[in-house]
């Protein structure tokens, strides 16, 4: 449109120049627009032709058109036309279709498509987005998705498989805590060896044992066996011998006969240490011992007596004149002598009489005074000791040297 200054809008009469410049910008204007003889069909054509966006040749003209039918079916090669309905039909549309489609899509969909699609028949392959299916169960299962998909969340059964990337669920929570094994029995408070018991075959094999009562033992290497105490038939009993009602109690009547023949090659043998060990008791002896003596530990044959003082052993004795002793020490040289305290007598007659055991024969250790050698005799001085002496009066013969001159114990032999 042509640029014109009125006179209404400036307010004040144009100058020449402005009049002048209306009418130059008027006939330019008019310079641009066809005379109504050029409204042709021709002409009008060939203007829409040189307008033609689509710069594809074609042209739009009225033979162009003329060479297409209408239809509203969808038939190759005619002019899409509406229906009565306002519908469009045709075999493919190729572009890009923007707004909404409502109707049946048949056939197959290339592209991308935006919004929400309804009543859609045939199925979308999993690799382009869909589930490849037409039921949930079958789409579930395109999708690897197992019955945890239809579980409730606050109701989830896991069977079979495993769980990896997720956060140690703690104790609190019902879990471990823990990513090891170690670990978890150590939050558990189950630690091998310190809570609780690690494997054992023994401890395997008793709790097997469960068919009997009686006492466990290692019969060999993690192997074990129940037992109970049993007896003979040499007379002896026992209680509670499975130790179940009590401590397993043995019981030797008093009436009971020990025989030799039940014994190892009837022998009776003991163990321990020589020279220790008695049979019997000096406050409960036996009554009559049957047998025979081939051998004893000690040499001399002692019997009781009553002395008036506790003597010491090798301490020569005579007869006591008193009337409440039966034996003193000597008082005189080459006096008869009854006996030698002896402190272990191979046999010792009267045992249960009251006194000392005093030495009548064989051999003991003697007081001696002053130097002796072996083989000489012995007699008695007025202290209660022996001294050398002549062979008449003598009660005993030295079986050893001494040549020290005190006082001192010396092995002799009573004769």
């Amino acid at each position: 449109m042509a640029t014109i200054v009125l006179r209404s809008i400036k307010g004040s009469p144009l100058t020449i120049a402005e009049a002048d410049a209306n009418f130059s910008n008027l006939n330019a204007e008019v310079g641009t627009k066809l005379a109504s003889s050029q409204f042709t069909a021709g002409n009008i054509l060939a203007l829409l032709e040189a307008n033609d966006s689509s710069n594809d040749g074609a042209g739009l003209n009225a033979a162009t058109l003329g060479n297409y039918g209408f239809s509203t079916l969808a038939t190759n090669n005619t002019i899409a036309l509406r229906t009565s309905a306002g519908a469009i039909a045709a075999s493919l549309f190729t572009g890009d279709l923007t707004g909404n489609v409502t109707g049946n899509v048949v056939g197959n969909l290339t592209g991308t498509v935006t919004g929400n699609a309804t009543n859609v028949t045939g199925t979308v392959a999993v690799g382009n987005g869909g589930t490849g299916a037409t039921t949930a169960s079958n789409a579930r299962t395109n999708l690897g998705l197992g019955t945890i998909a239809t579980q409730a969340s606050n109701n989830v059964t896991i069977t079979g498989g495993s769980i990896t990337g997720i956060t140690d669920i703690t104790v609190a929570d019902g879990g471990t805590g823990a990513s090891t094994a170690s670990q978890a029995r150590t939050n558990l408070g189950l630690v091998i060896g310190l809570d609780v018991q690690p494997f054992s075959n023994e401890l395997a094999s008793i709790a097997s044992l469960t068919t009997s009562t009686g006492f466990y033992v290692r019969t060999a290497s993690s192997t074990v066996a129940q037992r109970s105490i049993a007896v003979g038939t040499n007379g002896l009993s026992i209680t509670n011998a499975d130790g179940v009602a009590g401590n397993p109690t043995i019981s030797i009547p008093t009436t009971a006969t020990l025989q030799v023949s039940q014994l190892t090659t009837n022998n009776i043998v003991k163990s321990g240490i020589d020279g220790t060990g008695d049979i019997g008791q000096s406050s409960n002896r036996f009554g009559t011992i049957y047998g025979t003596a081939s051998s004893a530990t000690y040499a001399d044959l002692a019997e009781k007596y009553t002395t008036d003082k506790e003597y010491d052993a090798g301490t020569v004795l005579v007869v006591s004149h008193a009337e409440d002793s039966e034996a003193t020490t000597s008082w005189l040289s080459g006096q008869r002598v009854l006996g030698v305290v002896s402190t272990a007598p191979a046999y010792l007659m009267n045992d249960k009489a009251p006194g000392q055991a005093v030495a009548l024969r064989g051999r003991v250790p003697v007081k001696v005074y002053g130097p002796i050698r072996k083989g000489q005799p012995l007699i008695s001085n007025s202290r209660g000791e022996a001294i050398y002496g002549d062979h008449q009066n003598s009660f005993a013969i030295a079986l050893e040297s001494n040549q020290e001159d005190g006082l001192k114990l010396v092995e002799c032999v009573i004769l």
